[in-house]
């Protein structure tokens, strides 16, 4: 679930661990969660008063009114950036396509606005191998439709897939 953080209220139980209801708010409403001492613990620089949260809760029925206890929180920005995260494998029938896609991953590194960096897997499928050969590139490229477009066109390569 996702929410804005309109409050938050600590207190402590009988045996002095901290517990803390959150308040938070979306399109649809307000509802609350209830937040036990160890998720609090972890989560507590997340749900200040305005702050935008991604949150995994446990519902339950009680007495025909729902209850959301929260398993964990953390900032909107950092679960929207992941979201978009991918990997790419890409086929190869010619070992001199390696180096133009490469050409191509380093280029993009430097113009890529709005790609998410992720994994690439080269799989190379030429004759006079013993087999297929796959590399990991061992570091993170910008990955987006356009980018992927550019790497499908090349010569060389037979199939672009996101993983």
């Amino acid at each position: 679930m996702a929410g804005v953080v309109a409050g938050r209220q600590e207190r402590k139980n009988p045996r002095g661990n901290r517990f803390a209801f959150a308040q938070l708010s979306d399109t649809t409403g307000g509802y609350e969660v209830t937040i036990f001492s160890d998720v609090l613990e972890k989560s507590r620089e997340f749900l200040d008063t305005g702050s935008k949260v991604v949150i995994t809760a446990e519902a339950t029925m009680e007495s025909d009114q729902l209850k959301l206890l929260m398993r964990s929180a953390g900032p909107a920005d950092a679960a929207i950036a992941d979201a978009g995260r991918s990997s790419l494998r890409i086929y190869l029938d010619d070992v001199a396509a390696i180096s133009t896609v490469a050409t191509v991953l380093e280029d993009a590194k430097s113009a890529a606005r709005n790609a998410s960096p992720g994994a690439v897997y080269l799989y190379l499928q030429a004759p006079g191998l013993p087999g297929d050969v796959e590399m990991d590139l061992g570091q993170p490229f910008p990955i987006n439709p356009q980018i992927k477009g550019a790497i499908k066109s090349l010569q060389g390569v037979m199939e672009v897939e996101e993983i």
